[in-house]
């Protein structure tokens, strides 16, 4: 069994998922599933797909992809906010980190932009620094193309440490807010197993590809790209000779 979390761009069950998490206690893992992913199902990017036609349009969605799902969650943008808003949390940064990022959560970058930093060795975040670390994807540096699958691994950063302070995932849909479920009894379930030293992996076997005249991903396949150590013991394994 396998439960898919998904969380509104913008206020209202109408808008596009901004981000697509899908946890998977059996295999205890985690894998982010990039936004901008072309679904042929759906006929756009794999972020409309709950918008086109709820959970059986994210889910038949997400299927024909090949990633294996059972149930589905999505909670409103007001219940992630209100949650970011009562936590703080210590993150480590390896490098710098240097973004452009909208004049406020809720604005467009195009309306208006200011610059972000994040230093090493790593910073407490709370309030709106939580919102720039896991939302900020425009990077200010030339050399370095700013992407959904950084932006990933920020946000993998940010849920790893949070289920180190004990933070139940299960628990982010309650409140006032309430999220939209395929089925509540089996999703919370699933949501209850994750853990921090679970694989937090981006499905990033992608490639840029223009369709229709926009940009998108194409999933080259929904497995993220084996560890280094796992990709070595793949070439060991195909040289040993036959009996």
């Amino acid at each position: 069994m396998a439960t898919v979390v998904t969380i509104m761009d913008r206020h209202g069950f109408d808008q596009r998922t901004d981000n697509i998490v899908i946890a998977d206690p059996r295999r205890r893992r985690l894998v982010w599933v990039p936004r901008d992913v072309w679904c042929p199902e759906v006929g756009d990017r794999i972020n409309t797909a709950y918008r086109s036609g709820g959970h059986d349009a994210l889910l038949s969605g997400l299927r024909s992809l090949g990633f294996q799902v059972d149930h589905s969650v999505c909670i409103p943008r007001a219940a992630t906010e209100r949650f970011l808003g009562t936590i703080t949390v210590d993150v480590t940064i390896e490098r710098p980190l240097r973004f452009w990022y909208p004049l406020s959560p809720h604005s467009r970058i195009e309306d208006g932009r200011r610059e972000v930093d994040f230093e090493p060795p790593g910073e407490v975040l709370s309030g709106e620094r939580i919102h720039q670390w896991i939302g900020a994807r425009t990077s200010r540096d030339a050399e370095e193309r700013g992407s959904d699958l950084e932006r990933i691994q920020r946000q993998q950063v940010l849920v790893r440490a949070l289920l180190r302070q004990g933070s139940d995932l299960s628990t982010v849909a309650e409140g006032p807010e309430l999220p939209s479920w395929s089925d509540e009894t089996a999703a919370r379930g699933d949501l209850r197993h994750v853990r921090w030293w679970w694989a937090m992996r981006g499905a990033d076997q992608v490639r840029d590809r223009l369709i229709d005249g926009r940009q998108v991903l194409e999933l080259l396949s929904p497995e993220p790209t084996p560890a280094r150590w796992r990709r070595a013991l793949h070439r060991v394994v195909r040289r040993r000779p036959g009996p």
